[in-house]
């Protein structure tokens, strides 16, 4: 018979090196995006019980005509498959749905915002339509034509045409990793044309119906005009993606 101690292996167990996985929510990251997808939902909510909806709603298209809208809708998915994720983190498909609608939201928002805020500040009436319930008064008026057109209140404003971006930002640089290819490469040109043709055809779709485009300054331009804002746009969602990506650390 062999000796006892022949018996027992007396070598070490192999290190195992890695991190730990763990099935404990990320407190932080959770509060940080369900809140930014309260705010944003309580944005839109907020759209709704406003004049200018009623006007909106019996169109072609209704809120959906909006870029703002679908890019709004994007950024509250993201935020909320990122919650998703932060509660359940080992359920790896979660992370990943969740950085390909990032990989469509982040520049969407990013040249939204690039468009709207410098013609709110600089051209008003080419962003916003008039309001038919002040325009078309009987009744004259000193209000400025700028207080004719329809507007919101700041902090749906900013709910919906700021906050956006900024967390997508945010959560792009501090808790992301950057793309590589192939998507870098491949998905993101595909997304970005894609999405920008298919929207394209969309509100052409809609303004044939309704007979006006939802954002004015597409109205005063002729077809051609138009192509070169869709190509424009879907050319520069991909730069922005791509210079964030390269910088990304």
């Amino acid at each position: 018979m062999a000796p006892a101690s022949s018996m027992h292996s007396t070598k070490p167990l192999p290190e195992v090196k890695g991190k730990a996985v763990t099935a404990t929510p990320k407190i932080a990251r959770l509060v940080f995006h369900s809140l930014a997808a309260a705010l944003m939902a309580n944005g839109f909510a907020g759209l709704q019980g406003m004049t200018m909806s009623k006007h909106i709603q019996p169109q072609y298209g209704g809120h959906l005509q909006y870029l703002t809208i679908l890019g709004l809708i994007g950024s509250g998915l993201v935020m909320l498959l990122s919650a998703a994720s932060d509660m359940l983190p080992s359920v790896k498909a979660l992370k990943k749905i969740k950085r390909t609608f990032l990989l469509f939201a982040l520049p969407v928002e990013l040249v939204i915002s690039s468009i709207y805020w410098p013609l709110v500040l600089l051209a008003p009436h080419l962003m916003f339509p008039p309001n038919p319930d002040l325009v078309s008064s009987p009744e004259p008026s000193s209000i400025p034509q700028a207080d004719l057109l329809f507007r919101i209140p700041l902090w749906m404003d900013l709910s919906m045409h700021a906050l956006p971006a900024a967390v997508l930002l945010l959560d792009f640089f501090a808790l992301e990793r950057r793309y590589t290819p192939p998507a870098s490469t491949f998905g993101a040109p595909i997304l970005a044309f894609t999405f920008g043709g298919a929207y394209a055809n969309w509100i052409e779709h809609c303004a044939s119906i309704n007979g006006k485009f939802p954002y004015p300054f597409l109205t005063v331009l002729d077809f051609q005009g138009r192509v070169a804002v869709y190509v424009g746009a879907s050319v520069g969602a991909l730069l922005v993606f791509w210079g964030l990506n390269a910088v990304h650390r």
